[in-house]
């Protein structure tokens, strides 16, 4: 397993929101977040689901010590795009130990970048699950993303719009 990836609250969110959270642990990759992350899934639902690929140890979490708490508060602080706790847990997570970090969220994105992490986001996910390692069919790769791009519409609408098109294509 080469690549190790630490997720954001809203890639998980995307994922179940979209039926595709057992298609991504199906990757041939390191998933990892931490406890603020966990911590941050207050709907039951999701907060089961993901629990429960922490119970088969699919998914690795980072649990932070009061000292290490009190390092990331003090981050925070240095931080001047007003990312959160929980995006704090998970950038510094991703920078210590290089890691990727993925997000949906621009301003973590570019905070992240700046400081030399590497930040990829839903779109990275979908392609290695259609196109890499094909782990569904292109399809309802387009079916999901379409799904998807109607819940969030934050998403870059024309790389989605490639991707529909070419995968209903295939």
């Amino acid at each position: 397993m080469d690549i190790i990836v630490v997720n954001d609250t809203n890639i998980f969110i995307d994922l179940i929101s979209v039926d595709l959270l057992n298609d991504f642990f199906r990757l041939p990759i390191g998933i990892h977040t931490t406890d603020f992350v966990l911590n941050e899934l207050t709907d039951k639902s999701q907060s089961d689901v993901v629990q429960k690929y922490v119970s088969l140890k699919h998914l690795t979490v980072k649990r932070y010590s009061e000292t290490e708490v009190a390092e990331i508060v003090s981050f925070q602080t240095t931080c001047h795009n007003n990312v959160s706790i929980t995006d704090c847990s998970v950038w510094l997570y991703a920078k210590n130990n290089g890691y990727t970090l993925l997000t949906g969220d621009a301003r973590l994105r570019s905070a992240a970048q700046k400081s030399g992490v590497s930040v990829c986001g839903i779109l990275y996910i979908f392609d290695m699950m259609v196109e890499v390692f094909k782990i569904i069919p292109p399809d309802v790769g387009a079916e999901r993303l379409e799904m998807l791009y109607q819940i969030n519409n934050r998403l870059p609408s024309r790389e989605i719009e490639n991707r529909i098109r070419e995968w209903r294509l295939l």
